[in-house]
């Protein structure tokens, strides 16, 4: 797998305010006790899984961590409903987060961000960021929508209050208001602190990833989604050396700040994905900056890492985000 280099994020000073919007259609979840298996496989967090419990993110081989700190992997190029207010006393939908990934140069990349923000559209994608239908030029600001762009990042807030940042690659973040606890759908889950239940859990039964992803698939009658495939061969357990990494004295100040267990095992996932090749432990870089990103946003200071050789780390941050490789 060829190598992805993530660019460092800058501060994450997130402004929260308030009001509602306009109804629109979601995915029906009136089956969803139907959907089940007792296959469930998600990587749980330990201590503070939630981060600061507004936070959801989706990152590098097709991860995704919940609001409320459930981990799992949708491998699959499909649209989907990340985000939506659904369940509001008014019955407003004041937002909906869609995105789709594809495959880039062998990365999974995430391709299109789509956006209904108190009924004005935005929409990223081929490098170009368009509102209602037209393309803008950034920084932009106007329907209580602020767009700016760094070098590293694009960040989208809404004043109903919600915080979009994407770096243009592989990493998504949305952070919500706290009023909207208990009140969303989507991948992201339902942002009632509790884990697994209400998003994989019916009636003490299992619900399977792939039946989950496929409440949020949102696909229109002329786009196609793959299932992009996992390794072939059996693969060595690279946990060990995950966990050498993210336990390193480089990240010190994220071990009370950030659940280490979950980023572990995903870090594991990636390294078995790319085989058992000398560089493979360069495809722990997206997970890595993801643990950074979380940690320097929850206030830690990660620093740069070196393990085994290999330069996982060249941080730079100033109240902000660091990124790794």
């Amino acid at each position: 797998m060829a190598l992805q280099w993530v660019k460092p994020w800058i501060a994450l000073l997130f402004g929260l305010s308030a009001a509602y919007s306009e109804t629109v259609m979601i995915p029906d979840m009136t089956s969803i006790g139907s959907l089940y298996d007792s296959k469930l496989q998600i990587l749980s967090a330990g201590v503070s899984p939630t981060h600061n419990g507004q936070v959801c993110s989706t990152w590098g081989n097709y991860h995704y961590k919940t609001y409320d700190g459930d981990f799992f992997q949708l491998p699959y190029t499909c649209n989907y409903v990340l985000t939506s207010l659904c369940k509001s006393s008014s019955g407003y939908e004041a937002f909906n987060v869609q995105l789709q990934r594809g495959e880039v140069d062998g990365l999974p990349t995430i391709t299109k961000v789509s956006l209904k923000l108190d009924g004005t559209f935005v929409e990223l994608a081929n490098g170009n960021v368009s509102v209602n239908g037209k393309q803008v030029t950034i920084p932009f600001g106007q329907f209580n929508v602020f767009i700016e762009r760094t070098v590293s990042y694009v960040k989208i807030t809404a004043k109903l209050g919600l915080v979009v940042m994407w770096n243009g690659h592989d990493s998504l973040w949305v952070e919500l208001n706290s009023k909207f606890q208990n009140q969303t759908c989507g991948l992201c889950g339902d942002f009632n602190g509790v884990q697994i239940y209400d998003e994989f859990i019916k009636n003490d039964a299992h619900l399977n990833i792939i039946d989950y992803g496929d409440l949020w698939k949102m696909n229109g009658p002329t786009e196609t989604c793959t299932e992009i495939p996992g390794p072939k061969e059996q693969c060595e357990d690279q946990t060990e050396l995950c966990e050498q990494l993210l336990t390193s004295l480089a990240f010190s100040s994220c071990k009370e700040l950030i659940a280490t267990d979950s980023f572990i095992k995903a870090c594991a996932a990636d390294m078995c994905h790319c085989g058992n090749s000398s560089s493979s432990a360069t495809c722990a870089c997206p997970t890595m900056s993801e643990y950074s990103r979380q940690c320097a946003h929850a206030g830690g200071k990660p620093q740069t890492v070196e393990d085994r050789g290999v330069l996982l780390g060249d941080v730079s941050f100033q109240h902000g985000v660091p990124g790794v490789c």
